[in-house]
């Protein structure tokens, strides 16, 4: 598999992880996607919600697949569609919403910075690190601060 000009930037610079040997990056066509790093193993899961994959540090290791446990979707606008009208809340919601995109802003914030950051969700911010802390607060010129 060739490697794109991007990901071999990401590659140099020490950005993209180390993906284990039982990973079948060969299987995959999307070049992005969530890698889970635990105690016993990886999961990763590509592009826009493709299949999981599983790796165990242990080769020797079972593993049984759980019990499906959320609810399926009948499709965004389904679901917001009978949220309306008084039926379960919609899977979208903004709580999940707003959980969603602080990950993936502090993953931002951990590639401008150009390291790993310890998030301190109740204080919003990365202790030790005031660089952190100008990227999350920002400046604004007068007359259009966020208070």
């Amino acid at each position: 598999m060739s490697v794109g000009r991007r990901e071999a930037d990401l590659v140099r610079r020490g950005l993209m992880p180390d993906f284990p040997a039982a990973y079948d990056r060969t299987r995959s066509k999307y070049r992005r996607g969530v890698l889970f790093v635990g105690e016993k193993g990886y999961i990763a899961c590509e592009g826009a919600g493709g299949p999981p994959q599983l790796a165990l540090l242990d080769h020797t290791a079972t593993f049984a697949k759980p019990q499906p446990s959320l609810k399926r979707s009948a499709g965004h606008h389904r679901d917001w569609i009978d949220a309306c009208k008084g039926g379960a809340p919609a899977s979208s919601n903004f709580e999940y919403g707003a959980r969603l995109t602080e990950i993936t802003l502090l993953g931002v914030l951990a590639l401008r910075l150009g390291k790993k950051v310890a998030w301190d969700a109740a204080k919003l911010q990365v202790p030790g690190m005031p660089a952190a802390d100008e990227i999350i607060r920002g400046t604004y010129r007068k007359g259009w601060e966020v208070a």
